[in-house]
């Protein structure tokens, strides 16, 4: 029996709750049936299942910039390390860039246009501001390097290949787009499933219009804030049903935005959940999906709010939404601004007896991002690039 080619993966955290990790999980996983994996990093949900070999990398694990600081230091040692031990891979693959010099690069994100354009509109002040600048331009330093010696840029999405072509024009001949995969058996609602058990403990009647909003943080370039703004115009009458299910966050942003949301007068109409490790329960217990955000390069938690059966609401333009989203068909696509929002809430109430039709069309929408289509698209790209040649030499 022939030998399998070796594939080196390297991803800060390859896990379930990590936004880009969870990605990378679900592509080692489908690998895994025809390459063998070695993975390098600080947590890889994979570990012990067949095909997977896992190399530890220990970080910092706080604050952010210390985590990718410490990542790029040990990743690499990490990598130096498991080639002199005899070692060797046929293709080595890396998140965005968390090792400069890889074939493939995966990228999530554009550092250096998010410091150009959207960084410019953050509402984040004092340390926090600073803290969140130098992350980035630390990322944006070694995604530049990483992208100019890939072979292949792997993408999300095509608004994110768009805006790598104009921050980098020579990597447009390598780019490969795959959009991101969703669970869709485990984020369906399960027939006969009782909200109420959710809704009721949190306040939440049943003649509430729930919106849900979910992110691990970053509420203002989410855009809770603007959500925040638009309910708060909008007369005491028509905004008395409706509440914001917020899921996600630190405890020190959740209490500016529940301060935010006091000033406003608003402050009852909105229910914080924060981190939680299943967030199924708390999409199924909502109505609607809203997320406003400035930059996105393919949100998941979008296509997860769909395949929950949540019609959902995206700014215009948002990458991967926009190549998703047909307007008052499976959500809405509305400009970015406190008074478009609301104008929408306006419609969006005014037309609730449609929201179960929506419904059903996010959840049909949102079939084509199945887990199995993202695998096939990467064995089809590794195929390619022909695993199994000399050992890449990062």
């Amino acid at each position: 029996m022939s030998k399998r080619p070796r594939i080196a993966v390297f991803d800060m955290a390859v896990a379930t709750n990590s936004p880009a990790g969870s990605c990378v999980l679900a592509e080692v996983r489908g690998l895994a049936r025809q390459f063998d994996v070695t993975v390098f990093s600080s947590r890889c949900d994979a570990q012990g299942e067949p095909g997977v070999d896992v190399v530890k990398v220990p970080i910092v694990p706080k604050p952010v910039l210390a985590r990718y600081v410490s990542y790029q230091f040990m990743a690499r040692l990490s990598w130096i390390g498991w080639r002199l031990r005899g070692n060797t891979a046929a293709v080595v693959q890396a998140t965005q860039g968390q090792l400069p010099g890889s074939d493939i690069a995966y990228a999530h994100f554009c550092h250096r246009a998010y410091l150009n354009n959207q960084w410019r509109e953050s509402t984040v002040t004092g340390v926090r501001r600073f803290a969140r600048w130098a992350n980035h331009r630390f990322n944006a330093f070694f995604e530049a390097r990483a992208f100019a010696r890939c072979q292949r840029l792997v993408v999300p999405s095509h608004g994110l290949a768009r805006e790598l072509t104009a921050q980098y024009p020579k990597v447009a001949e390598r780019i490969v787009t795959i959009a991101n995969p969703v669970a869709l058996d485990r984020f369906a609602r399960p027939a006969g499933h009782d909200r109420g058990a959710v809704r009721k403990p949190l306040g939440l009647e049943d003649g509430h219009v729930v919106l849900g909003f979910m992110a691990l943080g970053d509420f203002a370039r989410k855009g809770l804030g603007i959500l925040i703004e638009a309910l708060a115009s909008l007369p005491a009458a028509q905004r008395a049903p409706v509440r914001f299910l917020v899921i996600g966050g630190q405890a020190g942003e959740i209490d500016s935005f529940k301060a935010l949301a006091a000033r406003h007068g608003v402050g009852e109409h909105l229910v914080f959940v924060g981190m939680q490790a299943d967030v199924r329960p708390y999409l199924w217990a909502a109505d609607v999906f809203a997320f406003p955000s400035a930059y996105e390069i393919f949100s998941l938690a979008i296509l997860q709010a769909a395949a929950a059966g949540l019609p959902v609401l995206v700014s215009q333009g948002l990458y991967g939404a926009e190549e998703f989203v047909v307007d008052r068909h499976n959500g809405w696509q509305v400009a970015r601004n406190p008074q478009a929002v609301a104008a929408w809430m306006q419609t969006m109430l005014a037309e609730r007896e449609r929201l179960p039709e929506m419904a059903a069309s996010a959840v049909q929408s949102v079939q084509q991002y199945s887990n199995e289509a993202f695998v096939q698209r990467w064995t089809q790209l590794y195929a390619g690039m022909q695993a199994g040649g000399e050992p890449v030499r990062a």
